[in-house]
């Protein structure tokens, strides 16, 4: 089935180091789509060679959304990686480099952002900084926001020439950055090409409802009130977490005797398989306390939920002139 997508998310670029690195080939998601034009149920097989560079495209799936006349299942999407020297980034890319993945962009970079001098030493010293109103700023979901706010400073240290130079495409931001840089003063001017960046954290996307838990009914003899010598520890999926998009898995398992927990099967995950490899090694690092004897066909659930310290938006603002 056909459909149009209405929110596409852009995966984040990744960054490879010549020779290190073989060309990274196409890859397909199937997916299907709920009522709400959101992907779920979304699965691929990535080669082991393109795992370095396909960590966000299931999640960045998951963020957009498409124009269809109810549900949809049965559909596919293939992502073409595009390689460019480094050198010759365009702006907005570099501007995805170094906000969305929260990597360091070096000096060079920076200078192609907005030339000058801002961040030769001795650096300018901020007397007064002013934030944007969060308040103004709606976030959206799976996706984050950004701005790269270029000013000069006079030599009265008053922010001058002020611009939007990158942005995610969010008016309110970029105005709030811009009113946030007008109202800075600093010491140390005048300088041109002086940059503020900022960001704004995602909106949870929730998982798909679980079924209900007499849905899948596993051994009754692995329901055990003090079972477990070490806890499940849940780790959630990094690039999920920057997205802050929740998912959950149904687990099968068997447990040794000595308490090692073998055998996992992912019954389901949602809203990706990665979900269900990411369960699979949050159970297979736990262990239960050791039995007389071993246990089969048990069912276990890891849900992966964003709790407000938990989510990819803390801190909600990235500030100043970086040198």
């Amino acid at each position: 089935m056909a459909a149009s997508p209405v929110e596409a998310s852009l995966p984040y670029p990744q960054l490879f180091i010549a020779g290190r690195t073989s060309a990274p080939a196409s890859v397909t998601l199937r997916f299907a789509i709920d009522a709400e034009g959101r992907p779920f149920d979304i699965t691929g097989e990535i080669e082991p060679r393109a795992r370095l560079y396909t960590r966000d495209l299931m999640p960045a799936l998951r963020a957009s959304r498409f124009a269809t006349d109810g549900t949809a299942s049965g559909c596919s999407i293939t992502y073409n990686p595009t390689l460019q020297p480094y050198a010759e980034l365009p702006r907005d890319i570099l501007g995805r480099f170094g906000v969305a993945q929260r990597a360091r962009i070096e000096r060079d970079a920076w200078d192609r952002i907005a030339p000058g001098n801002c961040r030769e030493r001795p650096r300018i010293a901020p007397l007064l900084r002013a934030y944007p109103d969060w308040r103004k700023i709606e976030r959206r979901a799976g996706e984050w926001g950004w701005t790269y706010v270029g000013y000069d400073i006079d030599a009265d240290g008053n922010p001058v020439n002020i611009a939007t130079l990158i942005s995610s495409g969010d008016a309110g931001l970029d105005a709030e950055g811009r009113a946030a840089a007008e109202q800075g003063r600093f010491a140390g001017g005048p300088r041109i090409g002086c940059v503020q960046v900022w960001w704004r954290g995602p909106e949870t996307i929730p998982a798909p409802t679980i079924p209900p838990k007499e849905d899948t009914k596993g051994n009754p003899a692995c329901d055990i009130d003090d079972r477990w010598a070490k806890e499940p520890r849940l780790t959630y999926p990094r690039p999920y977490q920057n997205r802050a998009i929740e998912g959950w898995a149904i687990l099968r398992f068997d447990v040794a005797p000595w308490g090692e927990i073998g055998s996992i099967e992912v019954l389901d995950a949602q809203p990706s398989s990665e979900i269900g490899d990411a369960a699979s090694a949050v159970l297979r690092a736990a262990r239960f306390k050791p039995q007389e004897a071993g246990l089969s066909g048990c069912i276990d659930r890891v849900i992966f939920r964003i709790r407000s310290d938990e989510a990819g938006d803390k801190p909600d603002d990235g500030t100043g002139e970086p040198g």
